[in-house]
Formats: C-alpha cells, sequence, structure tokens
C-alpha cells in the first residue's frame, strides 16, 4: 500500500473562537486519539481535502507527522458544516505496531467473468470486509480477478487473496462473487436436455397399429 503522509501542527487553544480563527487561516482543527488519550492538532485544511478526495478508505494509514514525531493514523472521523460542506474538525485514530486492529477493507474485482461473455448474470454480493489486523499486514482493498469465473462458478471469501495473519469477521463463508445462469440460459438446457432424451426414444415401427 502507497505510503501516504500529511503534516499537523501542535493545538494549544480550543472553543469556537479559536477554531473560527484557524479556519479563517485555512487550518483545520483536528485530534489524534490513542493510548486512551486525544492530542489536539491542526492540519492543513488544502492537504486534508486533497487526501479525502483521493479516495482514502476506512482502512487507508496515513502517516502524521507532529513535532518531529513520525505515526501511523486512520482517519476516524470528518466532521463539515452542512451547509458548505467546508471540514469542521477531523479526528485521527492512533494505531500501534504489532497490535491487531478492527477495520473495514473494500473488496473490488477485477477483469470481465468469462461466464459474462457467454451470457451469464455476474454478481458482485460483498463489498466490504471487517478484519482484524496488525498496521504492518493492513492493506484498504482486496481485489479479485474474476476473469477465469464461468456460468455456474463463485468465489467465497476463503478464497479471496487476504494476508494470512488477519482475523476475517464474518458468518460461514459467504459467496463474494458468482456468475449465476439466467432466464434464457436455463430455457436452452432445458430445450437441449427434451431434444437428447427424444433423441433416445425408439422410432415407431412402420405399419404398427394404432
Amino acid at each position: 500500500m502507497e505510503k501516504i503522509s500529511i503534516k499537523a501542527q501542535p493545538r494549544s487553544t480550543t472553543g469556537k473562537g479559536p477554531a473560527r480563527r484557524m479556519r479563517v487561516a485555512g487550518l483545520v482543527p483536528a485530534n489524534i486519539i490513542g493510548n486512551g488519550k486525544a492530542t489536539s492538532a491542526s492540519v492543513v485544511e488544502k492537504e486534508i481535502q486533497k487526501l479525502i478526495d483521493s479516495g482514502i478508505r476506512k482502512a487507508t494509514l496515513i502517516e502524521v507527522e507532529l513535532d518531529g514525531e513520525k505515526q501511523n493514523v486512520f482517519v476516524k472521523e470528518v466532521q463539515r458544516f452542512p451547509h458548505t460542506g467546508q471540514i469542521r474538525h477531523i479526528d485521527f485514530f492512533k494505531v500501534t505496531p504489532g497490535k491487531k486492529i478492527l477495520t473495514t477493507v473494500a473488496v473490488k474485482t477485477t477483469g470481465v467473468a468469462k461466464g459474462s461473455k457467454a451470457g451469464g448474470q455476474f454478481e458482485h454480493l460483498v463489498h466490504e470486509l471487517r478484519v482484524k489486523s496488525t498496521p504492518e499486514d493492513l492493506v484498504d482493498v482486496i481485489t479479485v480477478d474474476v476473469t477465469g469465473l464461468d456460468v455456474g462458478m463463485s468465489i467465497k471469501v476463503s478464497e479471496l487473496p487476504t494476508p494470512k495473519s488477519w482475523d476475517i469477521i464474518v458468518n460461514g463463508d459467504p459467496i463474494v462473487t458468482s456468475c449465476n445462469k439466467t432466464k434464457a440460459i436455463l430455457a436452452a438446457e432445458r430445450a437441449e436436455k427434451a431434444e437428447a432424451e427424444n433423441a433416445k426414444k425408439p422410432a415407431a415401427k412402420k405399419g404398427a397399429k394404432k
């Protein structure tokens, strides 16, 4: 996963007045939460908005530099002003190296299923997974190649290319993607079966009594 970095500045004042002045100066009030405490900080609005616009996800690790110290965090919550959409406040959650955390990763597909080309109906059923992982083994998106998925085939959670160290929080082993038979395919199969059965029947003898 590509390293994403941002710089933060320490913040000693709190309250609506100082926060308003910070926003006027192009800064966003922030908290870095971890180990039972919250550190007050601020980040440049343009920089954090650029990160958000780039499509960061719930499990995207961000390296925040504060007072020369670099720490890995998630974006825990982004508060916005309802009328303008401007970022009002942002909370980061600090992660500890080697310690598993519970988060949500995206599941995406790549390629065109073989069965789709044959007239099958492709379905993508699971778009997110809740997992426990250490920061070192975490990725924010799992990509599964569906090129070889033929009609009647499916890919389950247990078949996804996930790190072995992950604990996947899920009931059973649900289907992630499948390529199902359509009504047209089922009708064609029934017609083919009927034709084959008719071909096996002995031909009526000439001159046979009715």
